[in-house]
């Protein structure tokens, strides 16, 4: 998970962009599926420890590679530390702790709020939430209910474990949004690959406070998964946004959003076997729903001015 900051020249999305839409989608989607897939083995923090600490090396050498690799002042360091923690560090292990305890697909579809969250905390910086805003919020809230069940919100359990450490992942990165604009004077590269090596720091070491070492080798598929994690899910998928956003801008790439979800949710029914009920369909509809009335915006409307006198 990584934010590109830039706008990008808003240019027409051709064949060549709506591909790379569905390859971010993919990405990111299918995640959560490796993601249940590594955690059923390695506990939650290691998993992101593994997966931050590969993609933070490939990065850096793709960093390198293209020549601009910049000296950073302590502020600039704290700045990315910062970032580190709140766009990787703190989500993803929130959200692995999240699949270990519910379907990928529920976590997955949750994090599809953060558009509506960040509608939210808009309003305490002085921004007025609009009508649509208020009722796109409503509308994802109830497919929440939906999605994790009313007891499940009210109990204790494992379902009530999945929803709040996906709920609060989703209010991290949707926070982290506002604090990645200290870093736009920055190269988009050099925020993913500083912030994807402040995760790795923030990570590594907690896990071997928690953890400890690994003692047994995991399956040779919970390797796997850790490798696509790493490499796919997170060094590739970080290269997919940034060529995204550099052809069509950020409210095109913003449209994985509503992907995203309907991608983790064939993954999860396809692979890990994740039953598709009619509860959980109509919660992802809704959610879908309440992004989709929150974000997305009406055609501005064209005056034409009169001719002249």
């Amino acid at each position: 998970m990584s934010s590109a900051n830039g706008s990008g020249p808003a240019a027409t999305p051709g064949a060549a962009e709506y591909a790379l839409l569905f390859a971010v989608s993919l990405t990111w989607g299918s995640s959560y599926m490796f993601t249940k897939i590594a955690v059923s083995e390695i506990p939650p923090i290691t998993l992101i420890a593994m997966r931050t600490g590969i993609a933070a090396v490939v990065m850096s050498a793709i960093l390198a590679f293209s020549g601009r690799m910049t000296r950073l002042s302590w502020r600039e360091a704290g700045i990315f530390a910062l970032i580190g923690l709140m766009v990787n560090a703190a989500p993803l292990c929130l959200i692995a702790i999240s699949v270990s305890f519910v379907d990928s697909s529920v976590t997955a579809t949750t994090m599809a709020l953060v558009p509506l969250i960040t509608a939210v905390l808009a309003i305490l910086r002085g921004d007025r939430p609009t009508s649509r805003n208020v009722a796109g919020i409503a509308v994802g809230l109830v497919g929440i209910v939906v999605l994790f069940g009313p007891r499940a919100l009210a109990g204790l359990g494992d379902s009530a474990m999945g929803a709040v450490a996906a709920i609060t992942a989703a209010v991290v990165f949707a926070a982290s949004l506002f604090v990645s604009g200290l870093a736009r004077r920055h190269h988009p590269l050099l925020v993913a690959t500083a912030s994807l090596v402040s995760a790795a720091l923030w990570t590594i070491p907690i896990a071997l406070l928690s953890d400890g070492l690994p003692l047994v080798a995991p399956e040779p598929r919970v390797i796997g998964a850790i490798v696509v994690l790493a490499l796919l899910n997170t060094a590739a998928a970080s290269l997919l946004v940034f060529a995204l956003v550099g052809r069509t801008g950020p409210t095109f790439t913003a449209l994985n959003n509503y992907l995203v979800p309907v991608v983790a949710v064939a993954f999860g029914s396809g692979f890990l076997g994740e039953a598709f009920t009619v509860q959980k369909t109509v919660g992802v509809v809704l959610v879908l729903a309440g992004v989709a009335i929150s974000s997305i915006r009406r055609k501005p409307v064209v005056i034409v001015p009169p001719p002249p006198a």
